[in-house]
């Protein structure tokens, strides 16, 4: 007797997915996202150096927001389970509208021109200067249909319209917004529009359907569902493709120019005395991310590999704040809490759960053991700072041009080594085996750390910070020599 042999399809592959348990999906999610929090996480720790050119600035941007699409494509996997768990919600927040669109357009745009085609981005009217609604579930939506207009066209190009189209009479700060993709692709029959929406369904040659997953359209339409809209289309076969969907979005009225500024300028500092965090994480590259997020601005950073380590580092230094991963070795993040609230000292203590699952239960089970917020993984600066200020009661000190050119005139002063006022031996330790190592990057994190410690100090740090623009280092370790014991 002859037994056929079945060969899966793509389409049952990917479906069998759906059909693992919950663990198998929480480790798929924390493996996939692990990896990507130490490329966006060092996407914005770079970009925050104030010696990257310009240059440099504009290519570490192109890695975090292609670093960010990437995420939107793992994501996609988990979504749909969500959808068909009934699972999916919103989260609208208010935030700046035209520099949302800038930042779609870029993702875009990258993959226009590895294409060789044209995209354009227009403005039909005037658009309201902020809105309230889920920016990241907007972008993924807009992200997939105008990647889909792209992937799908190989000559001519793919315009992306935004335009108000309607105001709510009664309340003025509703606008009903349009938008709009158009390509000049292989466009779809009749027959390929009917189930263009349906999960693992894709149209066009076999090359262009292993470029994803087949589920973005069909999140799409039940993001935009959810928000109030419904995403048309129309095609002509040989000719191109038109999407479109309308949204009545609320202007975010009471927004403030200047608090956008604000998150634009780059933290140099905290007002008041330093603030020691620990981090507790057993993969090594994501405590680096969040340490090196930290230390250029002054807090005391603690790290530890597991649960029990943390116990102990927690006893010995008494931190501000903790930092811990979920899963790990030894001891996981929800025993190492547990055992944190259940000692005196430790009952208020400032708990901070990260975890690259995006599952709620997660979120709830971290709560239930004692964490007083959650900080997703790839994690985001803002986000941190956020509940850094929110948790410690911090005062920001931000980058601005007023004490960009004091310390411009500190460093071109002529004050000799002899006038400055050196900070003591055990403060110098690291900038000085930063120095002997070469270690450009750390130099500039030393001084700026040191410049936090006391104004007295800031002649000093900006004299190293002068040479570290050089990439003088041997001056600076020559400079910090004298003074270590």
């Amino acid at each position: 007797m002859t037994i056929p042999i079945v060969v899966p399809t793509r389409k049952t592959r990917i479906q069998a997915i759906f059909l693992l348990k919950i663990p198998s999906s929480y480790t798929m999610s924390h493996e996939l996202r692990t990896p990507l929090n130490g490329i966006l996480g060092y996407a914005q720790i770079l970009q925050r150096d104030r010696i990257t050119s310009s240059k440099q600035h504009d290519g570490l941007s192109i890695i975090y927001q292609c670093g960010s699409h990437l995420l939107t494509l793992i994501n996609d996997v988990l979504d749909i389970s969500k959808i068909e768990a009934q699972k999916l919600e919103l989260y609208p927040t208010d935030f700046h509208f035209e520099n949302f669109l800038m930042e779609v357009q870029e993702i875009c745009r990258i993959k226009a021109e590895q294409k060789e085609i044209g995209f354009s981005y227009k403005a039909l009217n005037h658009l309201p200067t902020a809105i309230h609604a889920d920016e990241k579930r907007l972008r993924q939506v807009l992200v997939n249909l105008l990647g889909n207009a792209i992937k799908f066209t190989n000559k001519g190009g793919v315009t992306f319209k935004v335009g108000v189209i309607a105001n709510d009479q009664e309340q003025l700060a509703i606008h009903k917004i349009r938008f709009q993709v158009e390509d000049t692709g292989v466009g779809m029959t009749p027959q390929q529009l009917e189930k263009i929406f349906l999960p693992f369904e894709q149209v066009g040659d076999s090359s262009r359907k292993a470029e994803g997953t087949g589920l973005g359209l069909a999140i799409s339409r039940k993001i935009v569902e959810m928000m109030g809209g419904e995403i048309k289309v129309e095609s002509t076969y040989g000719e191109g493709s038109q999407f479109w969907f309308d949204l009545d979005l609320l202007e975010a009225t009471e927004w403030i120019e200047l608090e956008q500024s604000k998150l634009e300028k780059n933290v140099i500092g905290y007002q008041g005395e330093q603030r020691t965090i620990l981090i507790v994480d057993d993969r090594w590259e994501n405590r680096a991310v969040i340490v090196n997020l930290l230390e250029p601005i002054g807090f005391q950073m603690i790290e530890a590999s597991h649960g029990q380590e943390g116990l102990e580092k927690a006893r010995e230094f008494q931190p501000d704040l903790i930092i811990t991963d979920l899963t790990m070795p030894v001891m996981n993040g929800f025993e190492m809490t547990q055992c944190l609230r259940n000692l005196e000292v430790f009952k208020n203590a400032l708990i901070i759960a990260s975890s690259a699952s995006v599952f709620s239960f997660d979120r709830q089970k971290s709560r239930e053991a004692g964490c007083d917020d959650f900080l997703p993984k790839p994690v985001q600066a803002t986000e941190l700072l956020d509940q850094l200020q929110h948790y410690l009661g911090l005062g920001w000190i931000y980058k601005t041009k007023d004490n960009e050119e004091l310390a411009a005139q500190a460093q071109n002063s002529s004050t000799q080594v002899s006038d400055m006022v050196i900070p003591p031996t055990e403060k110098l330790t690291s900038l000085y085996q930063a120095a002997k190592g070469g270690y450009a990057l750390r130099i500039v994190e030393e001084a700026n750390r040191i410049k936090q410690l006391d104004p007295k100090y800031t002649i000093f740090a900006n004299q190293v910070l002068k040479l570290a623009e050089e990439f003088d280092d041997e001056a600076i370790a020559n400079l910090v020599k004298p003074f270590m014991v």
